[in-house]
């Protein structure tokens, strides 16, 4: 018997220990709840969100959800506090993903389209030059204004600069699903398949991967990575319609959501962004909204 309970303690031990080369399991043993549903954003009768698959925020008060249904992205303002729809921008084709670069957003276009800034209150459209061959995938925005694209025709991350020159590459080992940039330079990417995250210096060098435990029989797929500055990463867990709170570590922090329509319940959600005061702007895709999340196990950060 004592041995018995000696090797389930080892092992809730090593499923908390942070790893921070090579894979590591993260465990999801009692996990609390730290997020908690603030506010949804539809839109309005006329333009409102039929299937949102990429969001950014520029401030606090300023959010935009790209629409695979137009394709259009819909900019939504704070008023009071309330929420409203501001304006609807048409895309040349169907959005892949969203940034916000602190001048522009930007997004990737599926169909061979590329990339597009969107800019001013008026989200003027702007074509963005890639190097031949290159088909865009995630994006992530650096302080910078220079960009990190995933190549999905060559299996690369690439890092642009303001110029649109590629000034490194690193190849990624599986087909990357989302990419944010970390605080010290280097880069997150979620790799879909692998139910996992790699954590990459600024080089390109590996770092730490951390395998995400799945929901019952179901894998984790992450298909959005949010960072948060000094604390650690939130991902959306897609098949398990959960956001998973990661620590800088690798240690599982807590969860937020589950599957369902109600308020607060996510289905199939396929993006998040960090707002500059430390909430989450969740789309969740199958339920056809954009929600607001925060932390309930500490105060917004900066």
């Amino acid at each position: 018997m004592m041995r018995g309970t000696l090797s389930c303690l080892i092992l809730v031990v090593i499923a908390s220990v942070a790893l921070t080369t090579g894979p590591s399991s993260l465990a999801q043993i009692n996990l609390p709840k730290i997020l908690a549903w603030e506010r949804t954003l539809r839109g309005t009768d006329e333009e409102h969100l039929r299937w949102p698959v990429a969001v950014a925020a520029a401030s606090t008060e300023e959010i935009a959800v790209a629409d695979a249904f137009g394709p259009r992205v819909l900019l939504f303002r704070k008023t009071g506090i309330s929420w409203e729809l501001d304006r609807t921008a048409s895309l040349p084709a169907v959005p892949i993903a969203l940034t916000h670069d602190g001048r522009r957003y930007v997004a990737a276009l599926r169909e061979g389209q590329g990339l597009v800034a969107l800019e001013g209150p008026q989200l003027l459209q702007r074509r963005i030059a890639v190097p031949p061959g290159v088909v865009p995938g995630p994006i992530a925005a650096k302080p910078d204004g220079s960009l990190l694209v995933y190549d999905s025709a060559g299996g690369k991350v690439l890092r642009m600069t303001t110029a649109s020159d590629v000034a490194s590459e690193v190849s990624i080992d599986g087909h990357v699903t989302a990419l944010a940039v970390a605080p010290d330079g280097g880069f997150y990417v979620a790799v879909g398949e692998q139910a996992s995250i790699q954590r990459h210096h600024a080089d390109g060098d590996l770092l730490a991967r951390w395998q995400l435990p799945g929901e019952g029989p179901v894998p984790a797929w992450p298909s959005a990575i949010a960072v948060e500055p000094g604390q650690g990463v939130a991902v959306i867990d897609r098949h398990g319609a959960r956001i998973l709170v990661i620590d800088n570590e690798g240690r599982m922090l807590g969860t937020g959501s589950r599957r369902g329509w109600e308020p607060g319940l996510l289905l199939f959600p396929s993006a998040i962004a960090r707002m500059p005061d430390g909430r989450f702007v969740i789309a969740d895709q199958g339920n056809g909204r954009a929600q607001i999340f925060r932390r309930t196990d500490r105060g917004a950060l900066p």
